[in-house]
C-alpha cells in the first residue's frame, strides 16, 4: 500500500533533509560530534548496567554508524516501496563506500574505515527490514480485519 500524496511527499521531503544533514555530518572535516554521539552511547550502556569493556567507545561507534543510515532507508522504503531490502543494502554500500573514500582521500581530519562501510551497510538493511516487518503486520492486521468481517 503506497502513502496519499500528502504522506509520500512529506516522507520525500523528510528523505531530502535529513540525507542533506547526513551528508554534512559524514563530510565534516572533522567527526567531533560522532565521536560525542558515541561517547554519550557509552556512558548510557554503562548506565543501563552494561559491563565497561562491554559499553565500549568502538562498538558505541559501531552502533552510531548503523543507526545513521536507517533512516535513510526506512524513508526510502516508504516512498519508493517498490524498492527492497536487497536494494536498500546495495544502495548503503555503495553510500558507505563513497563516504569513506571521500574522508579517507579528501578529509584531512578524517579517516576511511571499513567497520564504518559494514556499519553503514547493516543500518540500509535495519531501516528497510523495519518497514518491510511493519508492512508485514498491517497486511496481516488488514487481513484479520476482513476474517472478522465475514
Amino acid at each position: 500500500m503506497s502513502p496519499s500524496p500528502p504522506t509520500h511527499r512529506l516522507l520525500g521531503a523528510a528523505l531530502v533533509v535529513y540525507s542533506v544533514l547526513l551528508g554534512i555530518a559524514l563530510l565534516a572535516p572533522t567527526s567531533g560530534t560522532q565521536s560525542g554521539m558515541a561517547s554519550w552511547v557509552v556512558d548510557l550502556g554503562t548506565w543501563i548496567g552494561f559491563a565497561p569493556e562491554t559499553a565500549s567507545q568502538a562498538r558505541a561507534e559501531f552502533l552510531c554508524n548503523v543507526a545513521i543510515l536507517a533512516p535513510v532507508s526506512a524513508l526510502g522504503s516508504l516512498v519508493w516501496p517498490s524498492t527492497t531490502w536487497r536494494d536498500w543494502t546495495a544502495y548503503a554500500f555503495v553510500i558507505a563506500v563513497g563516504v569513506e573514500a571521500c574522508q579517507g582521500l579528501l578529509l584531512p581530519g578524517r579517516t576511511a574505515s571499513q567497520v564504518d562501510i559494514v556499519a553503514n551497510t547493516l543500518g540500509g538493511l535495519v531501516g528497510a527490514v523495519v518497514v518491510l516487518a511493519a508492512r508485514k503486520g498491517r497486511e496481516e492486521l488488514d487481513r484479520r480485519a476482513r476474517l472478522d468481517e465475514h
